[in-house]
């Protein structure tokens, strides 16, 4: 039992890493200018593009974060730490 909830932080603290790593990613760089345009933008623009790209990080950031943390926290109830 004590391994197994060593092996569930473990993994948490892995999967926290690689989310910070995939939210530094979605923050980094600068973004590229703002165009306007009359109708809708549209998918070749740099900015759009720019942003699905910070949008896709934060997903990805959050699928490793909230299992993983949830997992973490089952851990505590079941040690009762």
């Amino acid at each position: 039992m004590r391994a197994t909830i060593f092996a569930l932080n473990i993994v948490a603290a892995l999967a926290a890493i690689i989310a910070a790593v995939f939210w530094f990613l979605s923050a980094a760089g600068k973004l590229p200018p703002m165009v306007t345009y009359w109708d809708s933008t549209p998918s070749t623009d740099p900015l759009y593009q720019a942003l699905q790209n910070g949008v896709r990080m934060n997903r990805i950031a959050a699928i490793f974060c909230g299992p993983f943390g949830a997992l973490d926290g089952g851990g505590d109830l079941l040690t009762g730490v």
